[in-house]
């Protein structure tokens, strides 16, 4: 007989974080046996993987937390799975799950990229799709526009392969930067008024070894900067140069579209 769930302890989200299924189950208070369910059932989408440990995120906590509440509700699992719209997908989505699960037999080098970025989920079943949504997303933008799913997977692993030691580079940098710059500079006020004290010093080692809440916050906030700054850097020129490619391949400009601007925040 399986023990029974643990409580539901108190959560301050992270977007950076990650967990491994005993550690969500004592997050949402749910049993490692039924999140493995309620992801057969199509009702959670697959964890993350690097080796063998699946690892799973803020969406999915708020996922396991919202079934927690229509459970109490007295919503069964039909019910819910009709309310969730879970276990549907539509024809893009299985194309790209589709390109994923040949990508193992054809493309062994976008397999490695994608599993070796933790891209890539399983499926009860056995079958891989892409376990990142952001990504999920912003690759089915891709497939919507008429680019191939395999080209786009492709586009993605070497992306990846890429930009990894660009941005391990920045955050090392830029980590150092901020750190350097809180230890020497004094705090002051929105209204400009300096505190009294010392200046802000960089986290301690405990702080660091424990994962401490400064620590996670100066990772979320360093990581935020980053991605801006990338998407800004990416949106000016981006547009003129897909422009660019595509008149010098006789291709449409009707795949460069207005919907494709983000506003930059």
């Amino acid at each position: 007989m399986e023990s029974p769930p643990p409580p539901a302890v108190s959560h301050t989200a992270r977007p950076d974080a990650s967990y491994t299924v005993e550690e969500i189950s004592r997050l949402v208070g749910m049993s490692p046996r039924n999140i493995r369910a309620h992801q057969s059932r199509k009702l959670l989408r697959p964890p993350a993987r690097k080796g063998r440990i699946g690892y799973y995120d803020e969406t999915h906590v708020r996922r396991l937390q919202h079934i927690v509440s229509l459970q109490r509700q007295g919503f069964n699992l039909v019910s819910i799975a009709a309310f969730l719209g879970a276990g549907g997908r539509d024809a893009e989505e299985a194309q790209l799950a589709a390109a994923v699960n040949r990508a193992v037999r054809d493309q062994p080098a976008v397999f490695y990229s994608l599993n070796r970025h933790g891209m890539l989920g399983w499926e009860a079943d056995g079958t891989m799709t892409v376990a990142r949504p952001a990504v999920q997303r912003a690759t089915m933008e891709l497939v919507r526009t008429g680019v191939p799913p395999a080209t786009a997977l492709r586009c993605l692993a070497r992306s990846l392969d890429r930009i990894a030691s660009t941005a391990e580079e920045l955050v090392a940098s830029s980590s150092a930067e901020l750190i350097a710059g809180a230890a020497e500079e004094p705090v002051t006020t929105s209204s400009g008024d300096l505190i009294a004290g010392a200046p802000v010093s960089a986290p301690g080692p405990a702080s660091r070894a424990a994962g401490g809440p400064q620590t996670a916050r100066l990772t979320e906030g360093l990581v935020e900067l980053l991605v801006s700054t990338f998407r800004v850097a990416a949106e000016d020129r981006g547009r003129e140069l897909v422009t660019e490619l595509l008149t010098e391949n006789g291709g449409s400009d009707t795949w460069v579209e207005e919907h494709l601007v983000v506003e930059n925040g």
